[in-house]
């Protein structure tokens, strides 16, 4: 497919959607991403890639891409560096992924699929409140990454030097990627690197989110249903220690400052911070 021989270097971790390795020649490293039969990722991640170009070395660049048996898969550019190291602070990871999101939120998200993201009532136990905070959010639309958490950045040292998997990418509102970062971040154990990083992205983007709160409300309802599920994911990224039940208290503890102790939305005003 790439019209030269590769050789396997290493599975790559910290995802659940597709199986990834890492492949090299002589000359290059390249990232093999092969999906489920019938999934539709690749065919999104070649129509987003293509606007990437403003962003540099943060994406990476489309090599290939057909199927396997019927599997579709897609070959990339592999950009230098790794997941953010395990002794990396919380707060540094929170700054540098504020400024590099505010950079995509500036490219142009025309003719991708809309998606406002309004929660359903599905929502679970925080149906309620994520219906009434929904009340209360903005939502123009941006180029959004869809899937905004550290284990989609690379980094180097504590430089981040890409933002990887952009299939999920879409036009929707900014706070659907601000909102689900904060949440990675809390879920790192620092709500501190939330906050930093809601400043870091609000300086450069040139602009206030005063309907965060609202954010955050919403993807906790996305996440609450499946967030152990994430144990892996984290693991994948040199952090064994965030187990299914660290990540269920730290969630919980993360929506008791969302709303209290009740989930109906009642005891706050959502769209204030």
């Amino acid at each position: 497919m790439v019209g030269r021989p590769l050789v396997l270097d290493r599975v790559l971790t910290g995802g659940q959607h597709a199986r990834t390795v890492l492949v090299r020649d002589a000359d290059a490293s390249l990232v093999v991403r092969v999906f489920p039969r019938g999934d539709d990722a690749v065919v999104r991640e070649l129509d987003v890639l293509r606007r990437l170009g403003p962003l540099g070395d943060l994406a990476p660049r489309l090599v290939a891409h057909g199927d396997v048996d019927g599997l579709p898969l897609i070959v990339t550019t592999a950009l230098p560096g790794g997941p953010p190291g395990t002794d990396l602070d919380p707060v540094t990871i929170g700054l540098r992924m504020g400024t590099a999101l505010a950079a995509v939120h500036r490219l142009d998200p025309s003719g991708l699929p809309d998606d406002v993201r309004a929660p359903t009532l599905r929502a679970g136990r925080l149906a309620a409140a994520a219906h009434r905070a929904w009340s209360g959010v903005r939502t123009d639309r941006v180029l959004t990454h869809g899937d905004f958490w550290s284990g989609n950045t690379v980094w180097s040292g504590e430089h981040l030097a890409g933002i990887v998997d952009w299939s999920g990418a879409r036009s929707a509102p900014r706070g659907v990627d601000v909102a689900w970062c904060r949440q990675d971040l809390v879920l790192l154990g620092s709500t501190d690197a939330a906050d930093r990083f809601l400043r870091s992205y609000e300086q450069h983007a040139g602009r206030t989110l005063p309907d965060v709160r609202a954010w955050d409300v919403v993807a906790a309802a996305r996440a609450d249903t499946y967030v152990e599920t994430w144990a892996e994911n984290y693991a994948g990224i040199g952090h064994p220690g965030i187990t299914a039940q660290v990540l269920r208290q730290r969630f919980d503890e993360w929506v008791r400052t969302l709303v209290g102790s009740r989930t109906d939305g009642t005891t706050v005003a959502f769209g204030q911070r």
